[in-house]
């Protein structure tokens, strides 16, 4: 199961970098619920799964032209259940080759009717 869970894993995060958003929104879980607090211009957001979806749509068309890529440095993982894997991870993004922020993340993925996806995000920064 493990190895399952971490597979699924990296193809999301290989479709993450494809820069398809509706693929990409394909893996977000209707019950997701995310937190970031890594934002200049206020303390943190709060996610539920058909606000993500927007935003990534919005986001992803504010990247245009500009190659956003995602970069993971795992720390942990470990599976919570057998439907469930948890890892935590460092985040470098680049936009245009040049890395432009770097967030530590836990990321939960669910099996979800025979399918993974991600259910649970938390983002800080990392570092400047």
């Amino acid at each position: 199961m493990l190895n399952e869970a971490i597979k699924a894993v990296e193809e999301y995060r290989s479709v993450l970098n494809t820069n398809n958003v509706n693929e990409v929104n394909k893996w977000i879980s209707n019950e997701f619920v995310g937190y970031f607090g890594y934002y200049n211009d206020r303390e943190y957001e709060v996610y539920n799964g058909d606000s993500y979806k927007r935003s990534n749509i919005e986001t992803f068309e504010s990247y245009k032209g500009q190659n956003p890529q995602w970069q993971y440095t795992d720390l942990t993982r470990n599976l919570r259940s057998e439907n469930e894997i948890i890892f935590s991870s460092i985040v470098d993004f680049y936009l245009s080759g040049k890395k432009v922020a770097s967030a530590l993340a836990i990321e939960i993925f669910k099996k979800e009717q025979g399918v993974w996806k991600l259910y649970r995000q938390h983002m800080e920064r990392y570092s400047s």
